[in-house]
């Protein structure tokens, strides 16, 4: 099984571990608009930038990992994971994702599927701040 490593921008603080499975961290206020832009790289001596390519990349957020149900879900065959020109994966959380969350923190995981056999998760925490502009200020 290959091994991969995510890294990522501002929008998303990685911490890289040793291990298959990254933690990462999304603070932001609820309803807002968030561009989250990744990398994945082979962990190899020189963390060569991965040039395969994935049949599917999900980035699905639960209250908990124990759950069935999602919360939202964004998927690379549905087109809300995007692979731009430059190897740069994008996905986009929406106001319409969070609106109706509470504040407070919520899990997720960014899975990686290339074949039958290879499967690599990231695994994170999404927190939703209060805001000063409310819908009905704008």
């Amino acid at each position: 099984m290959s091994e991969w490593y995510m890294d990522s921008t501002s929008a998303v603080d990685y911490s890289g571990t040793s291990s298959a499975s990254e933690s990462m961290s999304i603070s932001m206020p609820r309803g807002d608009i968030r561009p989250v832009y990744f990398t994945v790289h082979n962990r190899d001596e020189d963390n060569t930038q991965y040039e395969g390519t994935f049949d599917e990349i999900y980035f699905t957020v639960k209250t908990n990992y124990n759950k069935t149900e999602y919360l939202f879900q964004k998927r690379l065959s549905e087109g809300t994971i995007e692979l731009m020109d430059d190897g740069v994966y994008q996905f986009v959380i929406e106001p319409e994702d969070t609106d109706n969350l509470k504040f407070g923190s919520y899990v997720f995981d960014i899975q990686l599927l290339a074949g039958t056999d290879i499967k690599q998760t990231f695994v994170g925490t999404l927190t939703l701040t209060n805001e000063a502009t409310h819908r009905a200020n704008e």
